[in-house]
């Protein structure tokens, strides 16, 4: 299996949706383009986001012991040694770190923070000046087309385990008042209908113990239709997406007041 086949099935075996792997994959590609050399992944989980970005150095921090020992058995039974991963259990706002980074990636962490402002301090302390901010938060408007089935646009409930979840506007409010420039914003997953209408035979072949080579099958069929044919669609629909994209620059706070805030 390559680098990505062998995330994508763990990503399926440990039971994420598919629009988890599409999140990984927006941000390796964001980092794959670019000349950042030494990353801080805040919040990694079990570290499937980071063997995607290829020729970094890149110190994934998670709150959980297990997540990091999970991160470390992935990394070690498949292989995946093409980058310098080192994992770390610690808490965001006690990092361990003296050195400064060139990026920081902080996905689906703050909405689980009583203080997200708080945390995103402690995150730029180890940022270093032109140093770039990925964020993504859930989207508070997103749109989910099993809504529409129910004849209904009625906006989602809140996900039980977050604190809060935002809007575009939201995500301007936040980092305002930082030394930060919005270099990006966008939409991640703009909710495709046909992993609605597949799920039920990803799931009973799960239910039955069937062979798991079927759901990778379903999985990746439908990740590749949607990657070729939905693309487009989410361009243009992306502040219905699943989750806020945000790329900011650290810069001087005089160069912050007489930005785009």
């Amino acid at each position: 299996m390559t680098i990505c086949q062998s995330i994508f099935w763990e990503n399926l075996k440990h039971g994420y949706a598919i629009w988890h792997f599409i999140r990984y994959e927006r941000i390796a590609d964001f980092f794959n383009d670019t000349d950042c050399k030494y990353l801080l992944d805040v919040g990694c989980g079990i570290g499937l986001l980071d063997p995607l970005i290829a020729n970094k150095y890149i110190v994934g921090v998670d709150i959980d012991r297990k997540n990091i020992m999970e991160a470390k058995r992935i990394r070690k039974t498949t292989k995946l040694d093409h980058n310098a991963i080192h994992n770390v259990v610690a808490d965001l706002h006690f990092l361990p770190f003296r050195e400064k980074f060139d990026a920081i990636i902080c996905s689906e962490v703050l909405e689980h923070l009583t203080h997200d402002k708080t945390a995103l301090a402690a995150l730029l302390s180890l940022l270093k000046e032109g140093g770039l901010l990925l964020m993504t938060l859930p989207n508070a408007i997103r749109l989910e087309f099993s809504q529409l089935f129910r004849l209904t646009l009625r906006q989602k409930r809140m996900h039980p385990t977050h604190v809060r979840e935002y809007k575009v506007s939201d995500a301007y409010c936040l980092v305002r008042a930082f030394p930060l420039r919005m270099e990006k914003i966008t939409g991640v997953y703009f909710d495709f209908p046909l992993f609605h209408v597949f799920s039920p035979p990803i799931r009973i072949p799960m239910c039955l113990h069937l062979s798991p080579k079927f759901r990778f099958f379903v999985y990746n069929a439908l990740h590749q239709v949607y990657t070729k044919l939905w693309m487009p669609v989410e361009s243009l629909f992306w502040h219905r997406a699943y989750y806020i994209l945000a790329v900011l620059k650290k810069v001087h706070l005089e160069s912050n007041r007489v930005g785009v805030f």
